[in-house]
């Protein structure tokens, strides 16, 4: 017996991975496919959603609607995902949250006065060798950390911007390569190593600055109290994706990527640190991705502890709470950085 019906606001690039995810979980049912274009009911009729609409009121007016996902243009996020909050409807949101702190700050109070989850998407989070490395370094196998550091190459066309009305605009992504394809690598390492301070940063666009108003490439210092963390993030390498996320203790260091499958690629330390190294760089993982290759498939992880947690109104492993510290982390950077 289905318990709870989601519907999903926006059918672009990620919006395979919300059909996925709540496909998956038993007594849940997408029964609703929204998008403004007119192509959602070609959508909705290849994933087998009941109910195709162009009028977001249309979902937020449904009682029998219990929750969201918002996968739609970054500046949209906020009032979306308030208007669906005052409709009484469970909400997750793909990252940013918002693109205004204090707008997020008034998201969640408003989510925790009306006892509804509000999560915003953080899958990398929830990939399995991410969760080893926190834990080990949480355990203090690594020793005090010494250094931290992350590095995203990725390719974007520009064409991914020109065939647009909101990638590559301050209004409508509020900046390109930290807040959109960065966000996950710093947001992993912040919650890894814990909050984050901005220092330095420095961002160019020599390879897009005739397509985008934004930032192809950006580059910045920050630390996690007292440990110096790096951060460098493009899309204008010739590599189509690649991560690389390594921190360093006294003690021990591994080194890892955020890809499809995320993998440890390299370790040192105590024996302990070794063995569970080994065993997770050992750990098989046969599960496909259901759109891009490098969104990876933690979205199922993620939108299943945001369904239990629905259920039985317990807290999520990634917090609203969370998501607000990325996104002023992020904001600072674009502060301190110039073009």
């Amino acid at each position: 017996m289905t318990d709870y019906r989601h519907a999903l606001i926006g059918c672009g690039r990620v919006a395979a991975n919300h059909v996925d995810g709540f496909g998956r979980v038993p007594g849940w049912v997408l029964a609703t496919a929204c998008d403004r274009e007119p192509h959602v009911k070609e959508f909705a009729r290849e994933h087998g959603i009941a109910t195709a609409a162009q009028d977001v009121e249309e979902v937020f007016a449904d009682p029998g609607i219990t929750s969201v996902s918002i996968a739609v243009d970054h500046v949209q996020h906020g009032p979306l995902a308030e208007r669906a909050l005052v409709a009484g409807k469970h909400v997750l949101v793909e990252k940013p949250l918002c693109l205004d702190p204090a707008q997020a700050r008034q998201l969640v109070a408003l989510a925790a006065e009306r006892g509804l989850v509000l999560s915003t998407v953080a899958q990398h989070r929830y990939d399995p060798v991410v969760r080893a490395v926190r834990q080990w370094v949480g355990r203090g196998l690594l020793g005090r950390l010494v250094f931290a550091s992350a590095t995203l190459q990725a390719r974007r066309e520009p064409d991914y911007y020109t065939g647009s009305y909101w990638r590559g605009t301050r209004r409508g992504e509020g900046g390109s390569a930290l807040i959109n394809q960065g966000y996950h690598c710093l947001d992993a390492v912040r919650w890894i190593c814990g909050d984050l301070t901005t220092t330095a940063a420095v961002r160019t666009a020599r390879a897009l600055g005739g397509v985008i108003e934004t930032e192809d490439t950006l580059s910045g210092l920050l630390s996690a109290s007292g440990v110096p963390v790096t951060l460098n993030v493009t899309v204008a390498s010739s590599v189509e994706w690649r991560t690389r996320i390594e921190i360093v203790g006294e003690l021990g260091s591994v080194v890892f990527d955020l890809d499809h499958p995320g993998r440890l690629r390299r370790w040192d330390g105590s024996a302990e640190l070794v063995r569970l190294a080994e065993r997770e760089s050992s750990r098989g993982l046969a599960e496909e991705p259901p759109g891009t290759s490098y969104y990876g498939t933690s979205h199922r992880r993620q939108i299943a502890d945001f369904c239990r947690s629905v259920a039985d109104g317990g807290p999520m492993l990634s917090s609203p709470a969370d998501s607000v510290g990325t996104l002023e982390t992020i904001l600072s950077l674009y502060a301190l950085s110039s073009r």
